[in-house]
């Protein structure tokens, strides 16, 4: 009954004593900075000993309970195995606080310390570094009306274009690339690609050619210089100018040349923006008068990710001496050079070559593109948007009379004008599942309103002198993968029938 007795003194005794010496502390936790690669090895390296420790040794007692303990035992209150269960129990105790605090440290750093190495342990020039990619897989479906006229291929007059017999083709489109930072205000840029060097406007490599390897261009290749509010770019740039529809320039079509960019915001997101670039088309060494494509464009832009947005544009694109010439019959070939590399269908054509029975196209009418574009974003239901937008050319520089002396014929047309106009509703990305956009557009572009070789490659199966519609629709499936189909039908404007209808089927996947 006496060892009884003490025993509960002696454990009422030590609470009181411990609460009044030794008041428990609230345990505050200090989120450290983002320590460094070494700090960061030191800090897992100590919290690894610390909970060795917690572990495999014991934490002193307190020092008013082994004083209480000890006098307890002097006095033969209790007993020498009674006083070491007492210690025991206060050292359980002391250890069990350090390893809550240590847990909780450990816990607050957790997140932090394997962000820090890994921001440490990458070398300083990779950080400047950001790749993408992308890979588009196609089905197409070419559909040809059997009333179709005879073609023949503007840039291979001797052989006959495929204009009614329906066709399956599979395609893919790959590309691959990297943004450097060089410094703060230098930026190199390169993009890969799949296709070829035979056409300026299509990234698509056809299958089904005797699994035979594929080519790898070089799509993209420049510097751009940020300064304040101009963005000087060059080298093969991609397309400088506000177009919101294919009308002028196709989506895959890059520049290559010198382009300048100015922006200024004047007041909240209202943005006025003046463009202007030269661009080599092509060259020849017995000429001096190389082609060239020279353009500018001024607008305004307001952006927002709720609410109205909106963008419009004027743009003039000047052609020089992309005009045929006819060859002289005593010097056959001298002005071969004054033929496009490049090719689609529509434009006005003549033979320029003087040798009897030989056929070589060029282009009959100059090109001076004036293009008004515009875009209104309606999005007071984010992260749904409305979406409308158009564009609109026109040739000024088209002269009848000198299309008519060189084509030969008197009651030349004059076909100089197109638009292009859109409807959208859906997510402004769809880069997820569930997210959705569709759209509807009507296209009218007569032969020589703009250059055929560098206008849409997919309605009509490219070129001008064709009106239609175009519907689709794209739908997320995964992150970064959506599926998006397309539905292009389209008839001649003028001259022979020539009606084509497009269908597409495109698994998408960005990286």
């Amino acid at each position: 009954m006496r060892y009884g007795c003490a025993v509960i003194v002696v454990v009422t005794v030590s609470f009181f004593l411990g609460c009044a010496s030794a008041p428990r502390q609230p345990v505050t936790i200090k989120h450290a900075p983002i320590p460094s690669m070494g700090q960061a090895v030191s800090l897992k390296q100590k919290g690894k000993q610390e909970t060795k420790e917690t572990k495999e040794t014991k934490m002193p007692p307190d020092e008013g309970i082994a004083a209480l303990v000890s006098l307890l035992e002097a006095k033969n209150l209790i007993s020498p195995d009674e006083g070491k269960r007492i210690i025991e129990t206060s050292e359980k105790q002391a250890g069990l606080e350090k390893k809550q605090v240590v847990e909780t440290v450990r816990k607050e750093m957790g997140e932090e310390v394997p962000k820090a190495i890994e921001k440490a342990a990458a070398p300083e020039w990779t950080k400047r570094i950001t790749l993408r990619g992308d890979i588009r897989l196609r089905y197409e479906k070419d559909l040809f009306d059997k009333n179709n006229a005879d073609f023949l291929k503007p840039e291979k007059p001797t052989e006959l274009m495929n204009t009614k017999i329906d066709q399956d083709r599979l395609k893919y489109r790959l590309r691959f690339g990297a943004q450097i930072q060089v410094n703060e205000q230098l930026d190199a840029v390169i993009l890969l690609s799949s296709g070829n060097i035979n056409t300026p406007i299509s990234t698509n490599t056809l299958l089904g050619d005797y699994l035979n390897k594929d080519n790898v261009v070089i799509d993209l290749a420049y510097l751009a210089w940020h300064r304040d509010i101009f963005t000087l770019s060059a080298g093969r740039i991609p397309n400088p100018w506000f177009s919101p529809t294919t009308l002028v320039w196709d989506d895959d079509l890059n520049f290559e040349g010198i382009a300048l960019d100015v922006r200024k915001r004047i007041w909240r997101s209202w943005t006025p923006f003046f463009i202007a670039g030269a661009f080599p088309l092509d060259s020849y060494e017995f000429s001096k008068r190389d082609k060239w494509m020279v353009g500018m464009q001024a607008g305004i832009d307001r952006a927002e990710d709720k609410g109205l947005s909106f963008g419009v544009g004027a743009a003039y694109y000047h052609f020089s001496n992309i005009t045929g010439r006819l060859n002289d019959p005593l010097r056959p070939g001298e002005t071969d050079w004054t033929a496009p590399q490049y090719q689609q269908k529509g434009n006005t054509l003549f033979n320029i070559s003087a040798t009897p029975g030989d056929i070589k196209t060029a282009l009959a009418a100059e090109f001076r593109e004036v293009a008004l574009s515009a875009s209104l974003d309606v999005g007071f239901w984010d992260p749904y948007h409305i979406v409308i937008f158009g564009d609109y050319v026109k040739n000024i520089g088209f002269d009848r009379a000198d299309v008519a002396e060189r084509t030969g014929n008197p009651e030349q047309p004059e076909d100089t004008i197109g638009y292009q106009m859109g409807l959208s509703v859906g997510h402004a990305k769809v880069d997820r599942w569930g997210a959705w956009r569709a759209y509807l557009q009507y296209r009218y572009i007569e032969a020589d309103a703009v250059v055929d070789a560098f206008t849409d490659s997919d309605f009509h199966l490219g070129g001008t002198n064709a009106k239609g519609w175009i519907i689709g629709s794209e739908i997320g499936l995964l992150k970064n993968c959506w599926l998006s189909l397309r539905w292009l039908t389209a008839d001649e404007i003028g001259g022979p029938p020539l009606a084509i209808d497009v269908f597409f089927l495109d698994l998408n996947a960005r990286f």
